[in-house]
């Protein structure tokens, strides 16, 4: 074998070596950032981060906002609990970021929807991001925590 051939060969295997390298280490449909409820230093984060940016509207319980399904004289939805009684644990965590990155209307593809929630990409890092909903799930009793468990599976 030539020179010149030998040297494309070599090229045409570490191309093909690199190829299955990609592919493999690729993530999983439903990959992504996931929430760390007992990862004890990112919910204190969370905690912090939570008193910050989400408490004023979603309550320094997690309560929300009162009557917070029905719609104000805005047009907008009062800004929902994320205790047990809410709904952020029926999302699975991917889109429980990506709401909180983008907004609601931006995460779901809504053109038309308005909402008092606000997008904090270029606010909150994606890190911080985590920690807020690892703060939110790690205050969820037990069977909630699971239930949001099998969401995400479901989403994966």
């Amino acid at each position: 074998m030539s020179g010149h051939r030998r040297t494309l060969v070599a090229v045409g295997a570490a191309l093909g070596l690199a190829a299955v390298a990609v592919w493999t280490l690729r993530p999983a449909p439903g990959a992504g950032p996931r929430l760390r409820p007992d990862d004890a230093a990112l919910v204190e984060r969370g905690r912090q981060v939570y008193a910050q940016h989400c408490a004023a509207c979603h309550g320094a319980r997690l309560e929300g906002q009162a009557d917070w399904r029905s719609r104000g004289a805005d047009g907008l939805l009062p800004a929902p609990p994320h205790d047990a009684s809410g709904h952020t644990w029926h999302h699975p965590d991917a889109q429980l970021i990506a709401i909180t990155k983008l907004g609601v209307a931006k995460a779901a593809g809504l053109s038309d929807y308005r909402s008092a929630m606000p997008a904090y990409e270029g606010v909150l890092g994606d890190e911080d991001i985590v920690a807020v909903l690892s703060f939110i799930k790690a205050q969820w009793p037990p069977a909630i925590r699971a239930k949001h468990d099998e969401v995400n599976a479901a989403a994966r």
